[in-house]
Order: structure tokens, then C-alpha cells, then sequence
């Protein structure tokens, strides 16, 4: 007897960055899924984008899209553009896959996990998608070389925006731009799925080439930040990335083991393609695995991991890994660090609301247990 055909699934998506870029070709890429519709706040940029895609409407609003009767939605927008977008999803029993950060405040990102609270949602943290990172963490559980003792990251790139100094909410800090939600969200997620729930975060960020193309009265965002987190086990993390770095693109984990050490870098230009991963014993016996080749954006294989996932909840009904709850936890890191690294005040988190302490040395240290 053959297994009963799902039914199709009707998805749209908002965003026509990474949202054309990775979101539309991984859904057209699974079978029973209907994409009916992209979605931006220009209906003329969405009508064009979908008639490129081969998608059947261009909507000038996540209303519009939602209206459509939708079993789910993608979303790929600007933090101060997801907040709403994410609650006219939920208030309409609509499953929301999210892209990072889960809007620009821990209080409103705890609101929104807490009105997703038994729907299913997913939270796009796109390197633990990988086979890299899946390795790595599968050594760390295993502890096949001990404990590990402390984690070293440099994250060191020049955005597009930087780059050009070109003004946008990337480099705005008031629509909640800035590389602490570019890439420190992913290191604050990462951080925790590979050690478990961080005990304290301190660090320190500038603002040197931001600030110098701001538009007068606009605040530029952060785009160079040291970042220290602490754990219970003992372990340590610090960081220090940054996306106003000429002539440098360099992503490389440096995992300190007790008998031995791996290192994950990034050793090409897609910027999940390339990495790679060695491990060494203290005998010098080495283990490396690559990433998988793509054929196109390296990006799109890795998503597609989470898409699946997430459409057999949609399906099933059943709860998704990482989930909204997740994104309101990193926009909780994401606040205790601001408080050490941006404002100079160090902050105790509870729950999703944090309270201000006094600084330690000119750097604020963050208990958030």
C-alpha cells in the first residue's frame, strides 16, 4: 500500500534580501510546498521579485501576505520591521520561521516567545545548520577529549555598507543595526548550544568607521566588539569580531580541549562552504571534515536543514529546535552585553529583563543565570 501523499503547503515570504536570496530557492526546493507569495514594504519591488522567482504575488505588506490564508511564513526582515511582522503571524495562527535578531529589544523578543507559546515557530542560527558545526558539537557531548577549557573566536570581515559607507539600518543603531546582531547573535547562540547556558558576559565595542559616515543627528551602530563569556563548568569564551576590516575575511574557532585542540575556520568566500574543520590529539593524530561543496549560495543547504524541520512541524504540530524562545534568549545576551560593551554599565539578566549594576574597571561585567 503507498503512503498517503502530505498535503501542500501554502508558505509565503517576507524580505527581498536573504529572503529572495535563501529562503524562496531552499522552499522551491521542497516537494508539496507552494511558495504563493514575497513579500517587502514596496509592492513594485515585491510584484518584480516575484515575477522573477516565478511566484504567483508581490505583496506591499506582511497583511497582505497574510491574508492569503497561509499554512506558514518566512521571515527575512530588518529587527525593527520583525517585531510586528512576527505577532500578525502568530495572532493569525500562522507557523513563522524568523531569521535573527527576534526584533531590537530582549523585552519585546520575550514578549513575542511568549505569544508563540505552543505554535510552532523557528529561529534561523544558520551555522549550527552546518556539518562543521554539527561535528564540532557532537565532539564537544562526547567529550571523547575531555572538557573543553575555552573557546577563542575571531571574526574579522568589511561589510558591503562599511566598505562603500553606505548609511542603512546596518550601521544604524536606533533600527537596531550594528555586528553584535550581524554576527554576535550567531556567536551568542553558538556559544551557548556548544557550552551550555553562560553564567556571566562582559566585553567592549566601538564604533570608529560607522561613526564617521553618520548622518548628522544618527547614531552610528557598533562594528567592532571584544566579547568574554564564562560558564559554570569553568570554561571559557571570548570573542572578537568586527565587519569594518579591510583587506581580511577571517572566521576561525579555536576550541581548547584537555587533550587536545579543534579549530573550525572559514577558508573561502561563502561564507558557510568554506569551513573546515581540524581536530588534533596531543599525539598530532588529525581529523578534518569539510563542508559539503555547494553548487550555488552555500547558504541554501545549510537553511534547508532548518526548513525541513520546521515544515514537519508545521505539518506535525510538533515543537522545532531552535524555536522563538531561542531568539528571545541571544536578544537577553544580546541586552547584557550593550550594557557592558556599549553603555559602560554591567547588567544582571532575569529572565528577559536586565537591571543595571556598577561597572568593573571600565568594562562592565554580566551575571546571567
Amino acid at each position: 500500500m503507498t503512503q498517503a501523499r502530505k498535503r501542500r503547503l501554502r508558505v509565503g515570504v517576507a524580505g527581498l534580501g536573504f529572503g529572495s536570496a535563501v529562503h524562496v530557492p531552499a522552499l522551491l526546493a521542497q516537494p508539496e510546498v507552494d511558495v504563493l507569495a514575497i513579500a517587502s514594504r514596496s509592492t513594485g519591488r515585491a510584484v518584480e521579485t516575484a515575477e522573477k522567482l516565478g511566484i504567483e504575488h508581490g505583496c506591499g505588506s506582511i497583511d497582505e501576505l497574510l491574508d492569503l490564508d497561509l499554512d506558514a511564513v518566512t521571515l527575512a526582515l530588518p529587527p525593527d520591521q520583525t517585531e510586528p511582522a512576527v505577532r500578525a503571524a502568530l495572532r493569525k495562527g500562522v507557523a513563522v520561521l524568523c531569521e535573527k535578531p527576534l526584533g531590537t529589544d530582549a523585552a519585546a523578543a520575550g514578549e513575542l516567545a511568549a505569544l508563540a507559546d505552543g505554535q510552532v515557530t523557528a529561529m534561523d542560527f544558520i551555522f549550527r545548520e552546518t556539518e562543521t558545526f554539527a561535528q564540532l558539537k557532537q565532539l564537544i557531548d562526547s567529550q571523547s577529549l575531555g572538557k573543553v577549557r575555552h573557546v577563542d573566536v575571531l571574526w574579522l570581515v568589511e561589510s558591503w555598507a562599511n566598505k562603500h559607507r553606505k548609511w542603512s539600518w546596518k550601521t544604524d543603531a536606533d533600527r537596531g543595526g550594528g555586528v553584535i546582531v550581524l554576527l554576535g547573535a550567531h556567536l551568542l547562540y553558538l556559544a551557548e548550544w556548544l557550552l551550555g547556558r553562560a553564567t556571566t558576559v562582559s566585553g567592549y565595542a566601538c564604533e570608529p568607521v560607522a561613526s564617521a559616515f553618520a548622518p548628522a543627528g544618527a547614531r552610528a551602530a557598533e562594528d567592532l566588539v571584544n566579547l568574554q563569556m564564562g560558564f559554570n563548568d569553568g570554561a571559557c569564551f571570548s570573542a572578537t569580531f568586527g565587519n569594518a576590516n579591510p583587506g581580511i575575511a577571517v572566521h576561525r574557532w579555536t576550541v581548547v580541549f584537555e587533550r587536545g585542540t579543534a579549530v573550525l575556520e572559514n577558508i573561502g568566500a561563502d561564507y558557510v562552504a568554506g569551513l573546515t574543520l581540524t581536530v588534533r590529539d596531543r599525539s598530532g593524530e588529525r581529523m578534518l571534515v569539510r563542508e559539503p561543496p555547494a553548487s550555488g549560495d552555500g547558504r541554501v543547504p545549510a537553511f534547508c536543514r532548518l526548513l525541513r524541520r520546521f515544515l514537519d512541524g508545521v505539518r506535525s504540530g510538533k515543537p522545532v529546535s531552535p524555536d522563538l524562545s531561542a531568539g528571545a534568549r541571544v536578544q537577553e545576551l544580546d541586552a547584557a552585553l550593550r550594557a557592558s560593551a556599549v553603555d559602560g554599565v554591567a547588567a544582571m539578566v532575569e529572565g528577559s529583563r536586565w537591571s543595571p549594576m556598577s561597572p568593573l574597571s571600565g568594562r562592565g561585567r554580566a551575571s546571567v543565570e
